[in-house]
């Protein structure tokens, strides 16, 4: 095996109460497989797979399946596993793909797909070029974990002028300008490190408690806050909403209102799109639609909604 006759795998595990659903999605997974040539097959759970894919069917695969980041999953799915020859694979669910090694190391998260794809060929290519005669796990155990993340995250995440074209390029929209952080802004995945913390001088310890020793370091003057994330194999949009919600009680002020456009969501709260699949609010045409109008055009309760969609964000640990 090389890096350029890398191939892979798709596997759907579903929610075990949940039925409506599977029967379409598993015909629909054999469509797919014939389509690009893959091999379909049901595994001892009754698990429809996917195999014998490229990093470009894989991509494709998804999109007929309706099975991107940002889009709303059939409700009988659990997860969608890309899985590779090797121990590394990306476990997504409607809100990003949590990248694994081994058994149950995490390695780094991504929102969109492509972006798991991207960071697993990194991974895999760094190995095959640079094993000798080991497994994956025993080449990570050589030069240490350390490193092979950060070699591979550091090829893969924006450059030091901040960037964001890595984070945003698979999303179909343009990176947003975004204006300076000022005293009652939220935090978005742009910010740089220290920009965040002369204008909320509480995060320091806050991003230390996560690991993130480089606050006050010189690299912090060049990294944003997605880089240092996923430097340090740490999920950025859950580190968002805790940040965001410290700011929106110090300033008093909302976290969403009926106002707030879905690109919003998305680039700073994907962890919120099983909310909307909750309240069978499709995603719009346009990610400049307001979640007040998705709801009225869904015949949701726009409060119920935020409300629900402001205790998702505080089930984690207070600041």
């Amino acid at each position: 095996m090389t890096a350029d006759n890398l191939t892979f795998s798709l596997e759907i595990d579903f929610i075990p109460d949940i039925q409506e659903g599977r029967m379409d999605l598993k015909a629909k997974m054999k469509e797919v497989a014939a389509k690009y040539a893959g091999t379909y097959v049901l595994d001892p759970k009754a698990r429809p797979i996917i195999s014998g894919l490229s990093k470009e069917d894989v991509e494709n695969a998804l999109k007929d399946l309706g099975l991107q980041a940002f889009g709303t999953w059939p409700s009988c799915i659990l997860t969608c596993t890309i899985n590779t020859p090797l121990p590394l694979r990306a476990v997504g669910m409607s809100d990003g793909w949590d990248i694994y090694t081994g058994k149950k190391t995490f390695f780094a998260f991504a929102q969109f797909p492509a972006d798991a794809l991207g960071l697993m060929v990194k991974a895999c290519t760094y190995y095959l070029e640079h094993e000798n005669y080991q497994s994956l796990e025993e080449f990570i155990d050589s030069i240490g974990y350390e490193t092979f993340r950060d070699t591979v995250l550091g090829n893969a995440v924006a450059d030091g002028n901040g960037s964001a074209d890595s984070f945003y390029g698979n999303g179909g929209w343009d990176s947003p300008e975004v204006p300076p952080l000022a005293p009652g802004d939220f935090v978005r995945p742009e910010n740089n490190i220290m920009q965040i913390i002369e204008v909320y001088p509480e995060m320091g310890p806050f991003l230390m408690e996560y690991g993130m020793s480089c606050v006050g370091c010189f690299v912090s003057y060049d990294e944003n806050l997605w880089q240092a994330a996923q430097g340090h194999g740490m999920d950025v949009f859950e580190i968002i909403g805790e940040m965001n919600e410290f700011i929106a009680d110090k300033y008093k002020k909302p976290l969403l209102t009926e106002d707030t456009p879905m690109e919003t969501i998305l680039t700073m709260y994907p962890q919120l799109l099983t909310v909307f699949q909750s309240q069978n609010i499709p995603m719009p045409s346009d990610m400049k639609t307001s979640i007040g109008i998705m709801c009225r055009d869904a015949g949701a309760d726009v409060k119920t909604l935020i409300a629900k969609c402001d205790e998702r964000l505080r089930s984690g640990d207070e600041m």
